[in-house]
């Protein structure tokens, strides 16, 4: 089960995360899909990747080998600092980065949710740990039910299975002892009360 559980956590990366969401939205959401030719969907992917996965990694990778850090899983509340900061100024950035390309509204606003959520979750870490994992993946269901409820569509198969996932994951990051239950709560409902906001509020 230990295995299992670092398999998951390394599928279901934070880093991850937002493409994931990205993708999951445009997949099931027929407005969204119809309103956005496929150059302007794969530029969209690319840069919403490199902002939220591979310049952010490239940060942590560079914090472990400059002995910032054990490893690149960020194993203490200390060592998660500065990347969650990257992270921030990353989203800020994504974010005008895809001004010009004039997407659906609801697409920014994820962006914002996701911004808001890296905010309060780098805001909490100052003080105590919390489950990125569970932020990454609570965010993509909250944006997934802000989506249904926006467009008046059924998603509930969608909205069923990430359930299920977030439940894994949360199962996955107890048994390898990264977080208490409470700080996967916390997780969970950080991402999932951001993302779900931005789409039903705004």
């Amino acid at each position: 089960m230990t295995k299992f559980a670092k398999i998951v956590s390394f599928v279901f990366h934070p880093l991850l995360m937002p493409t994931l969401g990205f993708f999951i939205l445009l997949d099931s959401s027929v407005y969204l899909s119809s309103s956005i030719n496929p150059l302007t969907t794969k530029i969209t992917y690319a840069t919403i990747f490199i902002f939220t996965c591979v310049l952010p990694f490239i940060n942590v990778w560079f914090l472990v080998n400059k002995g910032f850090a054990k490893d690149i899983y960020l194993r203490t509340r200390q060592e998660r600092k500065l990347p969650y900061l990257f992270s921030v100024i990353y989203y800020v950035i994504l974010y005008y980065f895809l001004k010009p390309i004039n997407l659906p509204p609801v697409i920014y606003l994820m962006v914002l949710g996701t911004t808001i959520a890296a905010i309060i979750t780098l805001l909490v870490n100052l003080r105590w740990k919390i489950s990125a994992h569970m932020v990454g993946i609570g965010g993509v269901l909250g944006a997934v039910i802000g989506i249904s409820e926006r467009f008046m569509q059924n998603l509930n198969g969608t909205i069923i299975i990430l359930f299920l996932i977030a439940g894994i994951i949360g199962f996955a990051r107890l048994k390898l002892d990264a977080h208490t239950s409470s700080q996967v709560y916390a997780g969970f409902a950080t991402g999932f009360g951001c993302l779900l906001l931005m789409m039903i509020a705004f």
